[in-house]
């Protein structure tokens, strides 16, 4: 929901970045805009990439599943956990 919020705010902040320079040329406030929200877009395209969710338990000999599992309350969907051994590193992955 948060994510949502936050790439209309980038999409309205880009539109209107437009809106300015088309009628008003090059003016400061408009480019402000324009570059402010298409920073917010591909921040959060990039939060998506990077940190995005796996609906694949992680491989390799480090990784375990822990004995939790919850109800993720975005989805609804029940989640189990994780963890690499070394690093410490979590992983909420779906119950298949």
């Amino acid at each position: 929901m948060l994510r949502l919020l936050v790439l209309l705010l980038g999409v309205g902040l880009s539109l209107a970045g437009l809106l300015i320079l088309a009628t008003h040329g090059d003016t400061g406030a408009g480019i402000e805009a324009l570059v402010l929200g298409l920073l917010v877009l591909i921040g959060t395209w990039f939060e998506r990439l990077r940190y995005g969710e796996s609906d694949t338990p992680p491989t390799g000999p480090d990784w375990e599943r822990t004995d939790e599992s919850f109800i993720d309350p975005g989805s609804g969907r029940p989640m189990v956990v994780y963890q690499h051994r070394r690093s410490g590193k979590r992983r909420y992955v779906p119950l298949a």
